[in-house]
């Protein structure tokens, strides 16, 4: 008998074969509708979307229910403002928000 090499051991996010998921994906999409932890759609419905990234509503709702803005200074759940003007509907969110809520998810 012939001793095969040991291979190391797999990761188990591999090992299930699915790649791991965005954290985002835990919340309902209120652009397209998505289910939680099921992927965004087209804005009917009828068919998923090709990437597997969240679509930018779901990723600004994300940001605003988990982490506190460090530009605005707002809580989580509350929108972010500039000093109290609510910003337009292009970025709902500002840059610095999606790093702060992307840090405990790492």
């Amino acid at each position: 008998m012939t001793d095969r090499p040991r291979s190391a051991p797999m990761p188990a996010a591999l090992r299930a074969g699915r790649p791991p998921r965005h954290p985002a994906l835990a919340h309902r999409c209120p652009w397209c509708g998505a289910a939680e932890n099921a992927r965004c759609t087209t804005r009917s419905g009828r068919t998923r979307t090709v990437r597997l990234d969240p679509c930018p509503a779901r990723l600004a709702a994300w940001a605003t229910a988990t982490a506190v803005c460090p530009t605005c200074q707002t809580a989580p759940g509350y929108p972010c403002h500039d000093n109290g003007i609510p910003l337009p509907d292009t970025s709902p969110v500002h840059n610095a928000r999606y790093t702060e809520a992307e840090e405990p998810a790492a």
